[in-house]
């Protein structure tokens, strides 16, 4: 069960709509991606960001120039990149009568990104990265410097799942609109299962099984995690005694003589059952088939083999961990 950040992209209507008598009347104040905030928000010199729009909207209702009509806010095409959230609160609310509306311009496509457009991607040539990568992989990975886009906040993976507060979901990567797969053993559609953990410290589970503790870790079957030259970012996913209850934990050592994992706190919920089933993700030497990808965090580097050409679709990498758009005691405002 994968999470998606629902605030990674939002479309705003796109489509010519009536404006309404009351609408006409209302004040405009346009915003475009090549405007400047230094502008009076007018069709020919646009704001730059809906913060400025926003700020302008709200000037206009603490000095007594509220119109009868309210306000439009018009976008104009294009991708608006944010790098938090858009926050509204009472102050910035309309009237029944004079409603403020933010709209795409008719039949003009916006949208709000909390992302970044990734750019620059070349061949991986660095040998030591070449060595990790799946052999069939190799010429068919892709690199990505963030660093020399500006990003090198990059946040981080965070333990998550049943029975934990509400958590964003960890950095994705988006290709031609769609969400690409974080490097993984097994791929994507199989699992591995756990094939045991230390019976000193068992415990029953009240059905006549037994759980293994959860600081003790769990063994798994067969020697491919001996390829993995890197465990510092690597995780797992399992529904770790129960098919209703999973969660994604760091993995804190791997002991490849006995086979052994040992996750970090807080480790899952109830305990380890041999038979449940599991899967690492954020593995470079598993980015071995198209749609998957690697982030090392620690040199900014994204690694991935994308489906097909990557010059012939975009590729956006969701930043933003918060909703896009925050309204807090707002009245009479839509988009």
């Amino acid at each position: 069960m994968k999470e998606r950040p629902a605030h990674t992209i939002l479309l705003l209507a796109v489509f010519a709509q009536v404006i309404s008598a009351s609408a006409a009347l209302a004040r405009e104040l346009y915003v475009a991606p090549n405007g400047s905030d230094d502008h009076p928000g007018t069709q020919t010199q646009p704001l730059a960001t809906l913060e400025a729009a926003r700020d302008t909207v709200h000037g206009w209702k603490r000095d007594g120039q509220w119109p009868d009509g309210g306000v439009t806010v018009w976008l104009a095409a294009g991708d608006y990149e944010r790098s938090e959230t858009f926050a509204l609160t009472a102050d910035d609310s309309g009237t029944a009568e004079g409603p403020v509306v933010w709209r795409a311009k008719a039949n003009e496509t916006v949208r709000l990104l909390g992302g970044r457009h990734l750019t620059g991607f070349k061949p991986v040539t660095e040998p030591a990265v070449l060595e990790r990568l799946d052999q069939n992989a190799r010429c068919r990975v892709q690199q990505c410097d963030l660093r020399a886009l500006g990003l090198t906040d990059l946040g981080g993976m965070r333990s998550r799942g049943f029975g934990r507060e509400t958590t964003p979901a960890h950095c994705e990567l988006f290709f031609d609109s769609k969400p690409m797969t974080l490097a993984r053993w097994p791929n994507e559609g199989a699992w591995e299962k756990i094939v045991g953990f230390p019976k000193a410290s068992a415990k029953s589970d009240g059905h006549r099984g037994q759980l293994g503790k959860l600081s003790e870790g769990f063994t798994y079957e067969g020697d491919r995690p001996r390829r993995w030259q890197n465990t510092d970012d690597l995780w797992v996913h399992g529904y770790w005694a129960w098919d209703w209850a999973n969660s994604y934990e760091r993995l804190d050592t791997i002991d490849h003589a006995q086979r052994l994992v040992k996750t970090a706190p807080p480790h899952g919920l109830y305990g380890f059952r041999t038979g449940q089933r599991i899967y690492f993700l954020n593995v470079l030497e598993e980015l071995d088939q198209p749609g998957e990808y690697y982030l090392d965090r620690k040199n900014a580097r994204l690694y991935f083999w994308p489906p097909k050409a990557i010059a012939s679709a975009e590729t956006i990498l969701s930043l933003v961990d918060q909703p896009l758009l925050r309204l807090e005691d707002v009245s009479h405002v839509s988009f």
